[in-house]
């Protein structure tokens, strides 16, 4: 997407966060193919098209959340990837369910190799620890973040800037954020 189709749609979600129906049409039309193909990378193709989705439903209720300063499709696809993230437990604990229930299951074609579940194990691991060394007040929004959750009390802007600051934490504890000598390198 090109740098004014981004620029659009963080205006049309911003009018959307403001309570504007208009703007409901023009930002499903630009999400929609982004989010369903976000998901089929994600997911097998079943999977995939509730996932994509469920991301949209939960983009539009949270809409009034949006950070104006925020790149809209980052936002959305974060939603989407927390969805994808929702929908690969879900299947984990069905399937140790199902193990349970009779250990002679074969295995679907379609469940992740165990090369796959492996790394998502160790990418859900090294989440939980990057959240778990942040102070616990920013692992506690980011949580609520991920539920579609705001604190009862707390308003939505102040919510926003603590979502930001969380993230902005989470970045640097992963070590996905270019640190100051970083950037000066450049």
């Amino acid at each position: 997407m090109d740098q004014p189709a981004r620029q659009r749609l963080r205006e049309q979600l911003a009018r959307l966060a403001d309570g504007d129906r208009e703007a409901f049409h023009p930002v499903f039309l630009a999400l929609d193919p982004i989010l369903r193909r976000f998901a089929r990378r994600h997911l097998p193709a079943e999977e995939a098209e509730d996932a994509a989705q469920e991301a949209l439903v939960k983009v539009f209720a949270q809409a009034s959340r949006f950070d104006r300063e925020r790149d809209g499709i980052a936002w959305a696809l974060g939603i989407a990837a927390w969805e994808i993230r929702t929908v690969r437990r879900r299947r984990q604990r069905r399937r140790e369910q199902g193990l349970e229930d009779s250990m002679l299951q074969a295995r679907a074609d379609d469940a992740p190799s165990p090369e796959a579940a492996a790394i998502a194990n160790s990418l859900d691991a090294l989440l939980d620890d990057a959240l778990g060394s942040l102070p616990p007040h920013d692992e506690a929004t980011l949580r609520a973040y991920a539920l579609g959750e705001r604190p009862s009390g707390v308003a939505p802007a102040t919510f926003r800037k603590r979502v930001e600051r969380g993230l902005h934490r989470l970045r640097r504890a992963l070590d996905l954020e270019p640190t100051r000598e970083d950037r000066n390198e450049r």
